[in-house]
């Protein structure tokens, strides 16, 4: 094979790593919203079995990791006084919970993390219904319900991209894919240089 043919091919097999590589990049590196809060919650309403159970008030602690389309990536939830810490890998008497994340705007979301209601498997749903407003409401099946609420939570924003950790940036791949190309193509005129 001449020297020019062996360039081309070269040019062929690095345009095609491009053409494959480069088009899926972008959504290996999408966004990700990160959203802190922590603070304390008041008990406003309970069922009678539970009154002598649970605190008036309970400190909280948590966060939620989505992307742009709504997708529910990482998720954390502890209540120091109910003994509550909950996060994907929860489980309860033996039940791993059914997490439902509901995305309506860059302010509101619902995320409801359900054992099932039954005598021991609690629902719980976290709502941020405002910048302002979180809720955390627990039903406790055929126990009853309480329902905590915090009107001044402290909650904050970040935003990160998954390049930063694992997957590069698309200008990133198509800078390594092009390096590399040239690389071998600078070795191979070397190698088969007289």
């Amino acid at each position: 094979m001449s020297q020019a043919w062996q360039q081309l091919a070269s040019v062929t097999i690095v345009g095609s790593l491009v053409g494959i590589i480069f088009p899926i990049a972008p959504s290996l590196g999408a966004v990700l919203t990160r959203q802190e809060f922590s603070g304390s919650f008041t008990l406003v309403n309970n069922s009678p079995l539970l009154t002598d159970t649970l605190p008036e008030s309970a400190k909280y602690l948590g966060f939620v990791v989505y992307d742009e389309d709504s997708t529910l990536r990482d998720w954390g939830v502890n209540v120091d006084e109910l003994d509550l810490s909950l996060n994907p890998d929860s489980t309860m008497t033996g039940l791993a919970p059914n997490v439902n994340f509901e995305f309506s705007s860059d302010v509101d979301w619902d995320l409801v993390i359900d054992f099932g209601i039954a005598f021991d498997a609690p629902r719980y749903t976290l709502q941020r219904v405002s910048e302002e407003e979180i809720t955390l409401v627990g039903e406790l099946g055929l126990a009853g319900g309480y329902t905590y609420t915090d009107s001044s939570p402290n909650v904050t924003l970040t935003t990160s991209n998954t390049s930063g950790t694992s997957v590069p940036e698309p200008g990133t791949v198509l800078g390594t894919i092009l390096a590399f190309g040239a690389g071998a193509s600078l070795l191979k005129r070397r190698i088969c240089s007289p």
